[in-house]
């Protein structure tokens, strides 16, 4: 039998609450601590996580839905998440110099899970 239940929808749903931790405090207890633009990177990171998060659920759904593997992509999306994202939020509490070299990499990241998906649901729409 096949489970109904993706991890990938479960993993989105952590990823989405972790996103309103953070978010929260970011506005609640990092406020007064993080300047010089620092809490406007914190909310972009926020924001992307949030953003991607929902991105990985629609995967999820689409890959059940049509039964095709985007499990590679969903992969990729993850690690997009956890390096842009996480990136920011580590260059936000403890600056270090070599950490800004992650964030684009988790941004290339998600590109790749996003348009390999992409572009296997056209391949399928194709055989439709």
């Amino acid at each position: 039998m096949t489970c109904p239940i993706s991890r990938y929808s479960a993993m989105s749903l952590v990823f989405l609450a972790v996103a309103i931790v953070l978010g929260a405090i970011g506005s609640h207890f990092l406020e007064s601590k993080l300047t010089g633009g620092l809490l406007e990177k914190w909310e972009i990171a926020v924001h992307y996580q949030f953003w991607n998060a929902l991105g990985l659920m629609g995967l999820s759904l689409l890959e059940r839905s049509y039964h095709v593997s985007l499990q590679l992509d969903m992969k990729f999306i993850i690690a997009g998440i956890l390096l842009f994202s996480g990136s920011i939020y580590i260059l936000c509490l403890a600056p270090n110099p070599w950490i800004v070299y992650l964030t684009p990499l988790g941004g290339i990241s998600q590109l790749i899970g996003y348009m390999g998906a992409a572009i296997r649901l056209v391949r399928i729409s194709d055989d439709c």
